[in-house]
């Protein structure tokens, strides 16, 4: 990657997942992974998956289905002819503006180091969650590769 990246731009279809994930779900966590690109110094989050059937749901955990997870990837990548990536993932908190966690701290950190570039976590409030009110109901943060520092998008 050569330059910095500065700013996020969520896809409509991205926001749809996100939407009906929290309809379904509701303040229960859910989530899944994130694919896109990156212009300009700007991720582009073209793609959210959902959890997978198996999945694990709880009042303040998660865990996708990793089998599900690996074929979302797999086809959003080929179906795209390579130029949509993984960028990281993304999960539901029971808050309206969402606060990370240690937990999602240090996941953030072990997906960054493995990745050896950087990764993108988003946590969407889902108490009264609405569409209309994603921007101000998530928080996204972004995580080097060999940097200690976190930032926020």
């Amino acid at each position: 990657m050569s330059s910095a990246i500065h700013g996020i731009k969520f896809s409509e279809k991205a926001i749809d997942t996100f939407t009906d994930q929290v309809a379904l779900f509701g303040t229960v966590e859910t989530g899944g992974v994130l694919m896109g690109y990156w212009e300009a110094g700007i991720l582009h989050v073209a793609e959210a998956s959902g959890p997978g059937p198996n999945a694990t749901h709880e009042s303040i955990y998660f865990r996708a289905d990793p089998n599900y997870i690996d074929m979302f990837i797999d086809m959003a990548h080929a179906n795209s002819d390579g130029r949509l990536v993984y960028l990281g993932e993304w999960h539901t908190h029971p808050q309206i503006h969402p606060e990370p966690s240690d937990v999602d701290y240090n996941s953030l950190y072990e997906i960054a180091e493995s990745s050896e570039q950087f990764a993108l976590l988003t946590i969407i409030g889902a108490v009264n969650f609405s569409k209309q009110r994603f921007n101000d109901q998530h928080i996204a943060i972004l995580k080097y590769a060999n940097d200690r520092r976190f930032y926020k998008l």
